[in-house]
């Protein structure tokens, strides 16, 4: 969540040579490798501090969930991945899914504890990032860019089925003018069309369009 919601596959395979000395992260996703670079907020150097070890190595694991041990921990970069023999690229697999499993099985048990009934997953904290980005006036276009979608629509995806607070303040706002304003251009004899423009007036463009969209839908 940290780190934009940085997919499970990706941060089970972090090493400490992708934390860079100007603390940031910089690593390729392993989806679509793409590079990522992301700046280390306060929040997840915490948690690295805790991981870190004095005799560590820039190719170590940061969290102690795949073994610096394995054959497959030899190839390091996104390249060297990609030239892994099918059966050994198979096996780092398996060993990614079975962690990734074992993360959500103790999410599972946190939210239990702390009696949140919504399920909880690492890829939850993904959706979480986009909607808390997008309530806190984040662009689309630069929740797109962090999140590393490679089309809008995607993202929108991830934000459309939580964020209604935008249109819910476009409703208030139309209908709060229209309680003002609405007796006053009806009694000076205004049209529907006068009286519709007299309730645009102040708004933003954007709660304009908000409303066309809805009278659209």
């Amino acid at each position: 969540y940290y780190c934009a919601g940085i997919r499970a596959a990706d941060l089970i395979q972090l090493r400490w040579g992708n934390v860079t000395a100007s603390g940031r992260l910089h690593y390729q996703m392993g989806k679509n490798h793409k590079e990522r670079d992301l700046l280390l907020v306060e929040q997840a150097i915490e948690i690295l501090r805790h991981y870190r070890r004095e005799d560590a190595k820039a190719t170590d694991y940061i969290f102690p969930l795949l073994s610096n041990d394995a054959e497959y921990a030899g190839y390091v970069t996104q390249a060297d991945k990609d030239r892994m023999r099918p059966e050994l690229r198979h096996k780092m697999y398996q060993d990614i899914s079975s962690k990734n499993a074992l993360i959500n099985k103790y999410l599972k048990k946190i939210a239990e504890k702390a009696e949140i009934e919504k399920p909880l997953s690492m890829h939850i904290s993904r959706h979480s990032f986009a909607h808390i980005a997008q309530e806190s006036g984040a662009e689309s276009s630069a929740i797109k860019n962090i999140l590393g979608h490679s089309n809008l629509a995607t993202t929108e995806r991830y934000m459309g089925s939580f964020d209604t607070s935008k249109t819910d303040e476009t409703l208030r706002n139309v209908f709060a003018k229209k309680q003002s304003s609405a007796t006053a251009t009806e009694e000076s004899g205004a049209t529907k069309e006068e009286q519709a423009i007299e309730l645009l007036k102040g708004m933003t463009p954007e709660q304009i369009m908000a409303v066309i969209s809805a009278i659209n839908k």
